[in-house]
């Protein structure tokens, strides 16, 4: 019999309930041995939530008693570096949420670690893993939009959010401020497309009225040897969601993330015929797409992004192979965020 992986988690907030413990529990050969949270009334309801044995508030007590053999953190980036490097310091493959670290110097520290004590590192970028996405980056490869041209990311959060409303939130705190927490995720996407990218220009404007937020929109245009990637970052839209328009010499694709739904757009013909069929045909996919979508999400055949990119980690482990997203794509975006955020 293969003996199970034995987890520990540190961080037992929002993310952690809601897609990294639900989603190693689905995982076949794998054990959460115990999770790590400095609130121990918390660490306590989460142990009890899912049926979790242990429990600890001392992240070194439980990698000490526990012999884990890998961790996940899922605390704020301004500790992934001291809890990386002791996770890979004893032994354990590290998956942690994005960014990586706040600056290259603390990314390169942890790159280092993972090479010393010869362990896998993982960083969630979970957008990339959607199904929807996947899909996108399947025909980009076909070349089937032909030569790739450029690609406009829209990320929408909504102000209503706790973390956004809460001005103690550790994200207000990161330089950048909201995008310092917001932008990994457009820059990880782009550079999936694109590659590598240099910001050309960045600009920021606040428009709402919490004084803890200094700006809450962000434009910025970044270039690339593949073409032209454009973000649009706002918290002041109703709804939350992530939107791709993709454009190439031959067609376009639009993608809404929280909605898994891929649309065509500008093969047809200049003539007014042709633009209806094409609304017609837009419209047959996004129905198509709803009623997938529907029928996944009924029967639990519906993975998200951080299910598809934690059991691709968890494969890694199990095979050998190279994770899911590597050191130097996580280094990338790091890169690439500092450059952008010096600039807000």
């Amino acid at each position: 019999m293969v003996r199970p992986l034995r987890v520990g988690i540190v961080g037992c907030g929002f993310i952690a309930q809601t897609q990294h413990i639900p989603s190693l529990l689905k995982i076949k050969d794998v054990e959460i041995a115990a999770i790590c949270d400095m609130n121990e009334d918390l660490a306590k309801r989460v142990a009890e939530r899912f049926h979790i044995d242990r429990y600890y508030t001392d992240f070194s007590e439980m990698l000490e008693r526990e012999r884990v053999k890998m961790v996940d953190i899922c605390t704020s980036p301004q500790t992934h570096v001291a809890l990386s490097l002791q996770a890979m310091k004893g032994g354990c493959h590290v998956l942690m949420e994005k960014p990586i670290a706040l600056s290259l110097e603390e990314t390169d520290a942890i790159i280092k670690a993972a090479k010393a004590n010869r362990v896998k590192l993982c960083v969630v970028h979970n957008e990339l893993f959607e199904s929807v996405v996947m899909r996108a980056r399947a025909i980009v490869n076909r070349g089937d939009i032909g030569d790739l041209v450029a690609v406009h990311i829209t990320d929408l959060t909504p102000k209503r959010y706790d973390w956004i409303r809460d001005k103690k939130h550790w994200a207000h705190r990161l330089a950048g401020g909201i995008f310092g927490e917001m932008l990994p995720h457009p820059i990880y996407l782009a550079q999936a497309f694109l590659g590598r990218l240099e910001p050309v220009a960045v600009y920021s404007r606040k428009l709402g009225g919490y004084d803890w937020i200094a700006a809450d929109e962000l434009r910025v245009i970044l270039e690339g040897k593949k073409g032209i990637a454009t973000i649009a970052s706002s918290i002041n839209t109703p709804q939350d969601n992530v939107l791709l328009d993709i454009l190439g010499t031959k067609m376009g694709l639009h993608v809404s993330l929280w909605n898994s739904a891929l649309t065509k757009f500008g093969s047809g013909g200049s003539r007014l015929v042709s633009r209806g069929w094409e609304n017609l045909s837009q419209s047959s996919s996004i129905l198509a797409d709803t009623a997938i979508t529907a029928s996944k999400m009924t029967s639990g055949r519906q993975h998200r992004g951080h299910y598809n990119l934690i059991r691709g980690f968890i494969a890694s482990l199990q095979s050998g192979t190279a994770p899911p997203v590597t050191m130097e794509e996580a280094r990338e975006v790091v890169r690439l965020h500092e450059a952008i955020i010096a600039q807000i």
